[in-house]
């Protein structure tokens, strides 16, 4: 992970961390180690009781998160099966975009890597630049059944002008944390919200735990204000902007408020590491977080005063709230497709994918928010799924991760008072107009 005044997707890092995972370069799952020369793409093994891909390597870069740990507790069923070792390089967030670029430019099975995990700010570019495959093809070919999977998770990260090709697996929601203890209750508009903050701010306890710091942790928490004023960042045709619109400003102004009036100390300049902890630590009633991966860090008595003191809740207002998706995919750079295809088969089907959030991770099938056996673990997920199916992700431009970095900026420059609130709604404006014809 970058230092906190670069970017860097501090989200990721911070669970990591929280959970007590170490980082490590390369990861190679346990009884995992491949043997004998790799059979060709598509090449039945003569050997080895009929697994198809006896003695295929299969490699990915994977954030070093505790996701990526839970799938590959997993792997050595996978090689079990088919006979495919699957080896993770793990990296921090902020140096997997540019690894990635790299490779998948590059020509027809040429890449380091032969499944790509892609988070919701690349599917438009990796896909319309020719990067990716097509999956319908195979979807339809072996009759995998996706139909359990949130079907909103596929227009966040999932199918491009129509055609799939990636297949979620790990979404990442945003709705409020609270302090149900202190009897702490989220008002039904976001102009309750804000005023209910202010006033619980007393002294060295706040009435928000924000983040404000350039790039990724103030664009990830204003777009909640944003979409629970019932704004977005473009029309519907994707082309014209309306972040500066009037809905736009309200939601800067509220956020500027809370900001200046309800939160910690420093907040302009806070990332998600720091506002994390201080919720954790018990000093703010509210906080905008990722609701279905922060029940570890808040639930360690090592690490949180508020163990069973806290609850999720929908944004005020619309109830829409950001919604980041995680997905794998199959580069047309990928030396070994047909395994590559397997392997996604496998790590994105219903049971490995129960497996994965009996272990913590976040679900993305339908039925694990009811499941009895989840749910003693993980109570939280009866409001968690609700909260899933109304948020909103990205608008599905080539150049997401431009549009963020836009918004990190300019955003960052209004909270800290560096230029009026307009102005920087519309230099936004001025350059998201730029990217929709790229």
């Amino acid at each position: 992970m970058r230092s906190r005044s670069s970017r860097g997707r501090e989200t990721r890092g911070f669970v990591a961390r929280a959970l007590g995972v170490v980082a490590v370069a390369a990861f190679v799952a346990s009884a995992c180690q491949a043997t004998g020369t790799p059979t060709p793409t598509g090449t039945p093994s003569p050997t080895g009781g009929g697994k198809p891909f006896e003695g295929v390597t299969l490699n990915l870069l994977m954030e070093d998160l505790t996701e990526t740990h839970y799938i590959a507790d997993l792997l050595p069923d996978f090689k079990a099966k088919t006979g495919i070792t699957v080896v993770f390089e793990q990296v921090p967030y902020s140096n997997m975009y540019e690894k990635l670029v790299t490779q998948l430019s590059g020509p027809e099975k040429s890449g380091s890597y032969d499944v790509v995990a892609v988070d919701y700010y690349w599917p438009g570019e990796f896909a319309r630049s020719g990067w990716m495959l097509p999956l319908d093809d195979r979807i339809a070919r072996d009759k995998t059944d996706l139909s359990g999977i949130i079907q909103a998770f596929f227009d966040v990260n999932g199918k491009v002008d129509g055609k799939t090709y990636y297949i979620p697996y790990f979404p990442y929601p945003m709705g409020i944390v609270y302090r149900k203890d202190l009897d702490v209750k989220i008002p039904k508009t976001m102009e309750e919200y804000v005023t209910y903050t202010k006033s619980l701010k007393k002294g060295d306890f706040y009435g928000a735990a924000m983040q404000g710091a350039p790039t990724d942790p103030i664009a990830m928490e204003w777009l909640n204000f944003l979409y629970a004023n019932g704004g977005d960042l473009y029309a519907a045709d994707l082309k014209t902007p309306t972040v500066n619109n009037e809905i736009g400003r309200k939601a800067l102004d509220q956020y500027m408020d809370m900001i200046d009036n309800a939160a910690q100390t420093g907040a302009a300049g806070a990332n998600l590491d720091d506002a994390s902890n201080t919720f954790a630590q018990g000093k703010a009633a509210t906080m905008v977080t990722y609701i279905t991966i922060f029940a570890g860090f808040f639930q360690d008595p090592e690490k949180s005063v508020i163990v069973d003191k806290w609850e999720v809740a929908a944004m005020p207002g619309t109830g829409v709230g950001n919604v980041g998706v995680w997905s794998f995919g199959v580069p047309k750079s990928s030396k070994n497709p047909d395994a590559a295809w397997e392997f996604v088969k496998w790590v994105t089907s219903e049971p490995v994918a129960r497996q994965r959030a009996l272990k913590g991770g976040s679900p993305a099938y339908t039925a694990h928010y009811t499941d009895a056996e989840i749910l003693a673990k993980f109570p939280y997920l009866t409001r968690a799924i609700d909260i899933l199916k109304a948020g909103k992700g990205l608008p599905l431009i080539t150049k997401q991760q431009d549009m963020v970095s836009t918004l990190g900026r300019e955003l960052s420059k209004a909270a800290a008072h560096e230029v009026e609130p307009q102005e920087a709604l519309d230099a936004i404006a001025t350059k998201l107009a730029e990217l929709a014809t790229q």
